[in-house]
């Protein structure tokens, strides 16, 4: 895919700093709550960049999966793209971050079973968020990167997708089968907590999933159907209006994926990041949620007001972000396995 011709690169980018933004929110202190949800209540502006990520990621990874010579070349080019950042990210968190800002000395930090417990976060499957002594005073303590909860989710989709990929039948029937599943999940599930198990699984397996699914789908049967933005953008409308169900849930899914996957693909001739620049969005999503966590310590929100804090975060973060493209994942995307093909 030529990325000269869609905007899956800004969109990313933009995905990532929603996220960043709405954490602002809880980070800071702001006894205000995150402005989407206060007027909408559908979801955060944080769930709205983790809906970007997962529709517009159903999509690239089924053309990866499409693209790839087997199931080994498949998850080889996921593993350079989610590994080397998170495990350069986890050593900085612990190594920097953790030892520099934590109460405790540093032999009792690295002794700590926190700290050890702290580096199965490289593994993307078993995310640990607290380190021992972390941000005592900050208004979420001890907390150093809660972005990262949605990452085992974006690896089960890669699963599901190559076990779907390596059944019989044409991918295409088998993602809108999945998808409809999930629909038809997310329907009849009961009221209960949402990490409650249902079916044995829980709302953000469903929710997450079924916005993967949908970029699937449409990257699946992209040679019979199209994203129309203007069709989703009037639904994503319509889901904000609409009282709080579980039929407002699909509307919304189904329809701001729609969107998003419309403006992502639509030639708007709007202006484009420069090439040189990369993808900077991971970097953003790995380090936005720590480096929030290191001005707040330095209380720079109670000096510089909310939005003073926003934008330092954003800058700081989009410096580490730099750093995180050019020094650790370019280079890893660049790594070809013997008798692969890019991506």
């Amino acid at each position: 895919m030529d990325r000269r011709a869609n905007y899956f690169d800004e969109l990313r980018l933009l995905a990532a700093w929603l996220v960043l933004f709405s954490h602002c929110y809880p980070l800071s202190g702001s006894a205000l709550g995150d402005p989407f949800a206060r007027s909408i209540g559908i979801d955060t502006l944080g769930g709205v960049g983790v809906a970007i990520f997962f529709v517009l990621s159903g999509y690239l990874v089924t053309l990866s999966w499409e693209r790839s010579s087997g199931t080994i070349d498949f998850f080889w080019k996921r593993a350079r793209r989610i590994y080397p950042a998170l495990v350069a990210c986890v050593c900085v968190c612990v190594c920097v971050i953790g030892l520099w800002l934590s109460s405790l000395d540093p032999a009792a930090f690295f002794q700590h079973p926190q700290t050890r417990e702290y580096f199965k976060t490289a593994t993307a499957w078993s995310i640990k968020f607290v380190l021992p002594g972390a941000f005592p005073h900050n208004p979420l303590p001890g907390t150093v990167n809660g972005s990262l909860w949605s990452l085992p989710y974006e690896l089960r989709c890669y699963l599901c997708l190559a076990l779907l990929g390596l059944l019989p039948i044409a991918l295409r029937w088998k993602v809108a089968a999945t998808t409809t599943l999930l629909v038809l999940y997310l329907l009849s599930r009961p009221q209960m907590p949402v990490f409650d198990r249902y079916l044995g699984i829980d709302y953000y397996h469903a929710k997450l999933g079924l916005f993967f699914a949908i970029g699937a789908t449409y990257a699946s049967w992209r040679k019979h159907i199209r994203p129309m933005w203007w069709l989703g953008l009037a639904g994503t409308v319509a889901a904000c209006t609409m009282a709080d169900s579980s039929t407002r849930t699909i509307i919304w899914v189904v329809s701001f994926s729609t969107f998003a996957l419309g403006v992502a693909l639509v030639p708007w001739h709007l202006p484009k990041l420069p090439e040189r620049m990369g993808d900077w969005s991971y970097g953003l999503y790995l380090y936005g949620f720590p480096t929030q966590q290191v001005v707040a310590h330095f209380d720079v929100a109670k000096s510089l007001s909310l939005p003073g804090y926003v934008v330092v975060c954003t800058f700081a973060s989009l410096t580490l972000a730099a750093l995180s493209w050019f020094v650790v994942e370019r280079p890893a995307l660049a790594f070809e396995r013997k008798g692969g093909r890019q991506s």
